[in-house]
């Protein structure tokens, strides 16, 4: 067991809990957080972005025979996207447990049938949401077990002195000519919803519906434009007005705009007094109690506060046509640092047989990308794998450990930036030499369920969720009983998160969403292929939704399988690539190796 673990169950016993929640969350529900904020990866070793850890004491448990030593335990729950990872990265004393999983069951339900009646599971309110507090209570209050609020956060003892510091970097102006909205048409769209649910105020804790209220960005996380914040919108003597509780600091340079736009500052912790004993206490607020911090929430007057998922959301998910025609600028500019990567890539690894790590390679395709217009930075890690890393579905190539990019293999690709007029999040799999029958097999079923996806015709009608469609992305695996253990795509967000919603319940106009399917031979390949698509009327059929393919970069004519793809498909494929060829030739032009990269890559297939 690790010293960590042993100090943790010290700090347990001291604070009278027999097991304690470790989320991979910050105060504001972020999906990817800051340093600071990675507590998993300080306590357990595993650097997924999506877990959670329950550490129990082993006293605690009814049957303590399932664990070798008969004692403690320390779990860690997460997705299909990271059991390879998690399995390789997860230090002495866990096990791992799998989510998403028919079988496996959920930290709250494995904690009803084996903790004790009586015993209490330790949280921290700042990282726990609302709802979730709200709904594990319910549920583990039948088995007689409680959960307990602990302010000063476990983890954080421990870490201690060594724990990283906040980042201070200025919050930036984006301007409207990106974002196509001002910040009065945001606070307005806001508050009409606001007020048509009979109440006065909201408080918005997600930083990238901050970010996107302000027309502001920051640097406090990385790969991601966003600043640590909270805002509340109220009605300030007839004026509706932001309070922005942040570091003043990260302002300083910009309260000329702040002023204009109705946005006064306020210290970062002091939202909570200001909601609880301040001049907001007796507002009736709208709040979204799955975005919600346990201790932000409970500092509302509960008389007053009316839970309205994704208002916010709603809104901010629908992209305008300034937005759109950014997304489509942005994705052509991309793929040209893409295909001077591939063809970079190929030309050193085939011709001139060059030892060349994943590492390496990511580091080549940034500055590819930094080369490009309005360029702001990486949206993600750059997931890079040659080989059997490619089957580890996030895989990170880090310098130490990364593997040889070995021609001979599937390659497989997905990165992304930010612009200021988009953000991308594209993946390719490439085969540089003689791939398999089996691997062309795969790769081609893989493209197929990406186009059959993006062909989809919706009705503009009610759809509960992405599983309305989802299945036409996986039939062609399914066909040959194979499966991904990842969502179809996600929201993408405009020089913002890489990842966001739609989590709505009917699909709109100006959604965003991405394509990727995949497949995943576990110690040899993988295989994924992802467009970004914009859902839009459909010219053509009345009523009906339509998906446009904004992402412009060719598929691996090496790894198509022509036999399994229909007359249909052949000729779709071409026309996509003719597309893709005329858009990127005359970025290229300073660039043969790549112009004859493209070239050959969009020549037509046919069977």
């Amino acid at each position: 067991m690790s010293e960590k673990l042993i100090q943790i169950r010290k700090l347990m016993a001291e604070n009278g809990v027999n097991a304690y929640l470790v989320p991979h969350n910050d105060s504001h529900m972020s999906e990817y957080i800051a340093e600071r904020d990675e507590r998993i990866k300080f306590i357990s070793g595993f650097s997924g972005s999506a877990g959670l850890c329950l550490i129990t004491q082993g006293s605690t448990i009814k049957d303590s025979s399932e664990n070798s030593e008969g004692s403690d335990i320390a779990y860690m729950w997460t997705d299909g996207r990271y059991w390879l990872q998690a399995g390789k990265e997860l230090e002495e004393g866990w096990e791992i447990r799998k989510t998403r999983v028919a079988d496996e069951k959920s930290w709250y339900e494995w904690s009803k049938e084996n903790l004790k009646e009586g015993d209490v599971i330790g949280y921290d309110p700042y990282l726990l949401p609302q709802g979730s507090v709200e709904a594990r209570g319910e549920y583990l209050k039948e088995a007689g077990i409680t959960l307990k609020a602990i302010d000063e956060n476990l983890v954080d003892q421990v870490w201690s002195s060594t724990q990283p510091e906040r980042a201070g970097a200025p919050v930036t102006i984006h301007e409207e000519k990106y974002t196509g909205r001002t910040v009065a048409q945001n606070i307005k769209e806001i508050m009409d919803k606001v007020e048509e649910n009979k109440s006065e105020a909201i408080v918005i804790p997600t930083l990238d519906q901050i970010a996107w209220l302000t027309n502001l960005r920051g640097q406090d996380i990385s790969y991601n434009p966003l600043f640590f914040s909270y805002a509340v919108i109220y009605d300030k003597s007839g004026t509706h007005t932001i309070r922005l509780y942040i570091d003043e600091e990260k302002v300083k340079n910009i309260t000329e705009y702040l002023d204009e736009n109705n946005i006064e500052i306020a210290p970062y912790d002091q939202v909570f007094t200001d909601l609880s004993t301040g001049e907001f206490k007796d507002l009736k607020f709208v709040v979204d109690a799955n975005d919600c911090n346990n201790k932000l929430y409970t500092s509302l007057n509960p008389d007053n506060v009316k839970n309205i998922p994704d208002l916010v959301g709603e809104i901010k998910f629908i992209k305008n046509q300034t937005q759109i025609a950014g997304y489509r600028s942005s994705q052509i500019r991309d793929a040209a640092a893409l295909a001077k990567f591939f063809s970079w890539l190929e030309n050193e690894i085939t011709v001139k047989e060059s030892t060349l790590t994943e590492y390496e390679g990511a580091i080549e395709l940034e500055k590819c990308r930094a080369e490009q217009d309005l360029y702001m930075g990486l949206s993600f890690d750059t997931i890079l794998s040659s080989g059997a890393n490619g089957a580890i579905i996030h895989y990170k190539p880090e310098q130490d450990t990364a593997a040889v990019l070995d021609p001979k293999e599937v390659i497989l690709c997905d990165s992304g930036g930010h612009y200021l007029d988009g953000t991308t999040d594209t993946t390719r799999t490439f085969h540089f030499t003689e791939p398999t029958d089996f691997q062309r097999e795969m790769y081609t079923r893989v493209l197929k369920g990406n186009l059959d996806f993006e062909r989809v015709k919706i009705p503009n009608k009610k759809l509960h969720n992405i599983k309305d469609i989802d299945a036409f992305a996986r039939a062609p695996l399914w066909q040959v009983g194979r499966d991904y253990a990842h969502g179809t795509g996600h929201g993408v967000g405009h020089f913002l998160n890489v990842h966001e919603g739609p989590y709505m319940k009917k699909w709109r106009a100006g959604m965003t969403y991405t394509d990727e399917p995949g497949y995943y031979h576990e110690g040899e390949f993988g295989i994924r292929i992802e467009n970004l698509l914009i859902l839009q009327e459909d010219p053509n059929v009345e009523g009906f939704l339509a998906w446009e393919n904004v992402t412009k970069f060719p598929y691996c004519r090496n790894l198509i399988d022509t036999k399994l793809l229909s007359p249909m498909d052949l000729e779709y494929i071409n026309k996509y690539h003719l597309e893709c060829k005329e858009l990127l030739t005359p970025l290229l032009q300073d660039n043969e190796l790549a112009l004859r990269f493209i070239e050959r890559e969009t020549e037509p297939i046919s069977h």
